[in-house]
């Protein structure tokens, strides 16, 4: 009917470091959107939150109002605690990759979430990426060689992910999605790791047609996200994932929450879900093992 517009999903961000910020930043701007509170284990936080005009909460059940929807940006390891009572609540989940550490959290959470009915969604942003579009637009119905280098600062830490859970996994995914599937032949050509930590990573994954070399790394202060794709009959082309269009909604972060209402609705989303945070891990746990062998052993 004209004139009648959708109810405004509620929704509650639950964890409140970067990430959850910049989430917090990107569903403010939506007016199909209204966040009705902030939930973190870290009571410094109330004042920041309160001061924004939200409610502050340390555990979820103890805001004022129940969410429609929820972004999950707490740590991975917490994950499945957090994400499986939303669910069997029937509160749709956002949740920052990567789904999980272990593969039994990845199926309980997607068990939780089919039978509730629930969504489950991963914060897979490369996705909305629009040099990633274009990469994947250049490997259409045709072979290819790509290589891609993402490089971040080491974080400080003995608890800190390492390069395929924090950086790989983003190209992993989409990756992945081009292909369709997981089949490929893997090889790792540099691992070094620090503290029993991978810190860098170079693999090549071989798609048959295609064939992608990766770099992560955790170094230094330098930040940088590339990808460079070479396709029969065109223009070799490198692509810097840190240009980004300006205009507003157009961001990636912006556009995977857009996504994710649709998916919440019923309609046709990109986003990842939780099958494919599932095809990534078992991936990503293919690569890790290779890094397990003698001849990788860790840095002096």
């Amino acid at each position: 009917m004209s004139g009648v517009h959708a109810p405004r999903r509620k929704a509650v961000v639950v964890g409140f470091g970067k990430m959850g910020q910049l989430h917090l930043s990107t569903l403010t701007a939506m007016s199909s959107i209204d966040v009705i509170g902030i939930v973190d284990v870290d009571s410094t936080r109330r004042s920041l939150v309160e001061r924004a005009g939200l409610a502050f909460a340390e555990r979820i059940r103890d805001l004022p109002t129940s969410a429609d929807i929820a972004i999950v940006a707490t740590p991975p390891e917490t994950h499945r605690d957090v994400v499986v009572p939303l669910l069997e609540t029937g509160v749709h989940c956002l949740v920052e990759k990567p789904l999980a550490l272990k593969l039994d959290d990845i199926e309980a959470m997607s068990a939780a979430a089919t039978a509730s009915g629930a969504m489950l969604a991963v914060g897979q942003t490369e996705r909305f990426n629009v040099n990633i579009e274009q990469c994947a637009r250049m490997l259409e119905n045709g072979p290819g060689t790509v290589t891609a280098s993402r490089i971040s600062p080491l974080m400080p830490g003995s608890t800190r992910p390492d390069v395929i859970a924090d950086l790989l996994i983003h190209d992993l995914d989409w990756i992945v999605m081009v292909e369709g599937h997981t089949e490929c032949q893997v090889q790792v050509l540099e691992a070094k790791a620090q503290d029993g930590i991978i810190v860098r990573l170079r693999c090549r994954l071989d798609y048959g047609r295609r064939q992608y070399d990766l770099e992560a790394c955790h170094a230094g202060s330098r930040r940088s996200r590339t990808v460079d794709v070479a396709a029969p009959g065109r223009e070799p082309k490198r692509f810097d994932l840190t240009a980004l269009p300006r205009e507003p909604g157009a961001d990636p972060l912006s556009r995977q929450a857009q996504s994710f209402l649709d998916l919440c609705e019923g309609k046709a989303a990109s986003i990842a879900v939780a099958r494919d945070a599932h095809r990534v891990f078992c991936l990503s746990e293919r690569i890790r093992g290779l890094c397990a062998i003698p001849a990788l052993a860790a840095e002096d």
